[in-house]
């Protein structure tokens, strides 16, 4: 394991360097604009992130983040970061020298939070939009939008027909991005039956507010839960970024992200899937309790639930910080 870190992280160095030399070749005739060089350099490096090299830079990240932290050092470290990222430590069931690495320290558990009425929040996070699904594209951002289609299955171009219970429901997308000091686990929103899973593998570029861009959605590596809650059909959807290509569905031990095998994707029926409590599985597949956890994200990363409904009305708006187990609508 150990070797196999060390090894992606020579390839990035001897791309970085390999670039400054295409870099040279390509500004041979301007030696003395050294503000272009740099900002090609610039450009250069900016896509190259954008490539599956951002893959090994995440999972170096992921060997660097399960690093035993000695004792003393934890108190100190973890302070720093919580003051930085605004941790809200009066929700930690542990001291901060109880966690020996940043990724049981990401990953932590928090003391049990009132679960109020209505659809709540998966996840401490800020709600970036608030949409109604009409075409096949749906409001990411102010003038970002992203294609519904591709997002659900990773067929590029794909548009989708969903079969909803009532014709007369609308659909609706909301969106929850989670920043490196929230808590990192995701619930379930509303009482839910997942009948599948797929993963769909793909790039781990940044997903926070200020890199969001046409085309980011549909890219990155994400894992889809299919499956319909009370007025109808509902996905909720995990997405990765860089340094965030791990995810984890508690009762699906077979799902494996942030792997070398970015071009393959994995679909599993939940139909009878043997789970235990406090799941229970049925003939449609895996009841999710409302407020019950879902899983985790191994830093943080974006939540994404597009759902069907006849009677949905909005307590919460874009922009507004949620945390798990607050109401953000009524139905």
């Amino acid at each position: 394991m150990k070797q196999t870190h060390f090894k992606n992280l020579s390839l990035l160095v001897l791309v970085l360097y390999g670039l400054n030399y295409v870099v040279d070749l390509l500004t041979t005739q301007f030696q003395n604009i050294y503000y272009l060089k740099l900002l090609v350099l610039i450009v250069i490096v900016k896509k190259v992130l954008e490539l599956p090299i951002s893959r090994y830079v995440s999972q170096t990240t992921g060997y660097v983040m399960n690093l035993y932290i000695p004792k003393i050092l934890r108190i100190p470290i973890y302070t720093i970061f919580s003051e930085i990222y605004k941790v809200r430590r009066q929700d930690m069931i542990h001291p901060l020298s109880y966690y020996q690495t940043f990724n049981k320290f990401f990953t932590r558990q928090i003391k049990p939070r009132k679960i109020e009425h209505g659809m709540i929040s998966p996840a401490d996070s800020k709600i970036l939009s608030i949409s109604k699904v009409t075409k096949n594209e749906c409001l990411l951002v102010k003038r970002v939008t992203y294609q519904i289609g591709q997002f659900l299955t990773g067929i590029k171009g794909y548009e989708m027909e969903f079969k909803k219970r009532q014709e007369s429901s609308n659909l609706w997308s909301c969106i929850f991005y989670l920043a490196p000091g929230d808590y990192h686990r995701y619930h379930c929103p509303v009482d839910f039956i997942a009948k599948s899973r797929l993963h769909i593998p793909g790039k781990l570029a940044p997903v926070k507010e200020s890199s969001l861009k046409q085309g980011l959605y549909e890219g990155n590596e994400r894992v889809v839960l299919e499956g319909e809650w009370e007025q109808g059909l509902m996905y909720i959807i995990f997405i990765g970024a860089t340094n965030v290509g791990s995810m984890k569905v508690n009762f699906d031990s077979d799902l494996a992200t942030n792997t070398n095998t970015y071009h393959k994707s994995g679909y599993r029926n939940y139909s009878n899937l043997t789970v235990n409590a406090p799941y229970s599985s049925c003939e449609k597949g895996v009841h999710i309790k409302k407020g019950q956890e879902i899983g985790r994200f191994e830093m943080g990363s974006t939540v994404v639930v597009i759902f069907e409904s006849t009677s949905i009305e909005w307590s919460a708006k874009a922009q507004q910080k949620v945390y798990f187990g607050q109401s953000v609508a009524s139905y």
